[in-house]
C-alpha cells in the first residue's frame, strides 16, 4: 500500500506524458527524470524506514523488550482492579516485586591512561545539569559521541566555548529497567536552550548524520520541559556487563 502511494504520482505522470504528442526523444528522457525521482524516493523511504525501526527497537530495549512491555501492561492493568479485592492479591504481588532478580556479575574494565585523559578532556567540555548526574562509568564510545554533539552545538551557537547540559548518565530511576543509561551506554542531553524548534532539529539531525552507525540519536519530549536529545550505543554493539572506571 504504501509503495503504491508513494509511485502513483510516477505512473501517472508517464501515463499522461505517452499521450501528449511529445517527440521519442523528449518523452524518453521524461520517462529516464522520472524513474531518477522515483528511485530517489524509494532510497528516502528506506532510510527513513531503517531510522523508525532503529528508534522503536531502542524504546522497546528500553523497557525490557517485549517481555517488559507485556508485565507493565500487566501491571497496569491489574492495578485497576486493585481496590475491589481485599488487598491479598496485592500484598502477594508487592512480594513478588520485592523478590530478588538474579543478575549476572559486572566485569571492571579499566580505561587506558589514553582513554582516560581522552574521557575527562571531553567532560570538561560540558556541563552537569546537577551534581547527581552520574557520567564517570560511561564507555569510550560515548565519550566520542559527546566530543560530535560539543562541535555541533558550538557550531549552531557560533561559540567556541559553548558547554552543552548532560541531564542524565546512568541515574535517575525513570528509565526502563533495561535502559542503555544503566549500562552506561546511553547520555542524555538538554537541548530546550535552543529557542528555535526548526533549529533544535536541524541540530539533531545533524548530529545523527555525524555518528555512525553504532549510535541511535532520539529527539524525545519535544516542546516539553524535558525536550533533550537522547544518544545511545546500539542495542547488541556493546557488553551490559561491562563496567567501565
Amino acid at each position: 500500500m504504501i509503495c503504491m502511494r508513494l509511485f502513483l504520482p510516477f505512473i501517472l505522470a508517464v501515463s499522461l506524458l505517452s499521450g501528449c504528442g511529445l517527440s521519442d526523444d523528449t518523452r524518453e528522457q521524461l520517462k529516464t527524470a522520472i524513474g531518477k525521482a522515483a528511485g530517489e524516493a524509494w532510497d528516502s523511504t528506506k532510510a527513513k524506514t531503517a531510522k523508525l525501526a532503529d528508534e522503536i527497537s531502542t524504546k522497546i530495549e528500553e523497557h525490557g523488550g517485549a517481555q517488559g512491555i507485556y508485565d507493565e501492561i500487566t501491571q497496569f492493568v491489574d492495578g485497576l482492579f486493585e481496590d475491589s479485592n481485599d488487598g491479598s492479591d496485592s500484598k502477594k504481588k508487592s512480594a513478588q516485586k520485592s523478590k530478588p532478580k538474579q543478575t549476572t556479575p559486572k566485569t571492571l574494565v579499566r580505561r587506558t591512561p589514553a582513554q582516560r585523559n581522552y574521557h575527562e578532556e571531553v567532560l570538561s567540555l560540558t556541563t552537569l545539569k546537577t551534581a547527581s548526574v552520574i557520567i564517570d562509568c560511561l564507555r569510550p564510545e560515548l565519550d566520542t559521541a559527546i566530543n560530535v554533539v560539543v562541535a555541533t552545538y558550538r557550531e549552531v551557537f557560533e561559540d567556541d566555548n559553548y558547554r552543552p547540559v548532560i541531564t542524565s548518565g546512568n541515574d535517575s530511576d525513570k528509565h526502563g529497567e533495561r535502559s542503555a543509561h544503566y549500562a552506561c551506554a546511553a547520555v542524555d542531553i538538554r537541548i530546550k536552550d535552543v529557542e528555535d524548534i526548526e533549529i533544535r532539529k536541524a541540530l539533531a539531525k545533524a548530529i545523527t548524520e555525524d555518528l555512525d552507525t553504532r549510535y541511535v540519536v532520539l529527539h524525545e519530549d519535544v516542546g516539553r520541559a524535558n525536550e533533550h536529545l537522547h544518544i545511545q550505543l546500539k542495542s547488541g554493539t556493546y557488553n551490559r556487563n561491562e563496567v567501565w572506571q
